[in-house]
């Protein structure tokens, strides 16, 4: 399957060859690789496409790129333009730097081990102040600790096996509320509840009234329904190559794991369940493990495939 469509043209002046060090059964020493990311310098909890192009080494060309960043394995595909494309998540909490690690496999069976370094802009956000219910924010239980941790590890499951659905979206991802829908926290907000600081706001806040439609931001299959203590009504949506949304808060949900949605297909109703200061959607977006804006989303297939 060709990654083409999910690369916009503007990649292709963006091209900036960067000299990583290439070990090889036949070969040793420096070799220039060319690489793109684009956006070309990601601030942290971006979403990126990169773009892989390798030399020719006397005619033994490569056939397949494996790669790793942030700890989550990378889906590269063959453009037909020419070189290999995948997407990747830079975590909230990045340094100013990150390593790409690749693979690339040659006909001959050759691979080639690379790594580039990635320069990562810190991500700038407002400070929100919002009260909620004290339970969310006293020291919980046994009982509701144990509840967390568990949903916290299913979640996590989830969002590795994001890694084994392929590709199926090939229309651009839309928002799941109007885009008249306001925005009352943006992704990688610092927030204080209750007077007390919070983690960084790992998605997108967007207003609603209790009932109104929530929808698929992509095609792809429901990977996790449920009723999670800070979530409250959740649908998790794979739509492959690493790639899934969340849908929280909701007053419930119309879909139900297995099920495959299409882009714009209601997947549930704004509500207010979980911890929420009123009825709201709250969509997230997750390359593997790693939390990234869903805005960021948009931005693919916004071009057209060069």
């Amino acid at each position: 399957m060709s990654y083409m469509p999910g690369l916009p043209r503007v990649l292709t002046h963006l091209v900036a060859s960067l000299t990583v060090t290439a070990v090889a059964a036949a070969q040793q020493g420096p070799r220039p690789v060319p690489f793109v990311s684009q956006p070309r310098n990601p601030r942290q909890g971006s979403l990126v496409t990169l773009r892989v192009t390798p030399p020719p080494a006397h005619g033994d060309s490569v056939v397949v790129v494996l790669g790793e960043l942030a700890g989550e394995p990378l889906h590269f595909e063959r453009r037909p333009g020419g070189g290999f494309g995948a997407l990747a998540g830079i975590p909230l909490d990045a340094p100013d730097t990150v390593f790409l690690r690749l693979e690339l496999h040659r006909a001959t069976g050759v691979v080639d081990s690379a790594q580039v370094r990635v320069s990562v802009a810190p991500r700038v956000s407002a400070v929100q102040r919002i009260a909620t219910a004290q339970r969310f924010i006293d020291a919980p239980d046994s009982v509701v600790t144990a509840r967390i941790m568990a949903e916290r590890e299913l979640t996590r499951g989830v969002a590795r096996g994001a890694h084994d659905v392929t590709r199926l979206w090939a229309q651009p991802f839309v928002r799941p509320r109007p885009r008249a829908s306001r925005v009352t926290t943006p992704f990688g907000a610092r927030r204080v509840v209750n007077g007390i600081a919070s983690a960084r706001h790992a998605g997108l806040d967007m207003a609603g009234a209790a009932g109104a439609t929530v929808r698929a931001a992509n095609r792809g299959v429901v990977a996790l329904v449920g009723a999670l203590f800070y979530g409250g009504i959740s649908v998790y949506v794979y739509h492959g190559a690493g790639l899934m949304t969340a849908y929280y808060h909701l007053s419930r949900a119309t879909v139900a794991v297995g099920d495959t949605v299409e882009r714009g297909e209601v997947v549930g109703r704004v509500g207010a369940t979980g911890r929420v200061t009123g009825p709201h959607l709250h969509w997230g977006a997750q390359y593997g493990r790693v939390s990234v804006d869903p805005v960021d989303l948009l931005a693919l297939l916004a071009a057209s495939p060069d």
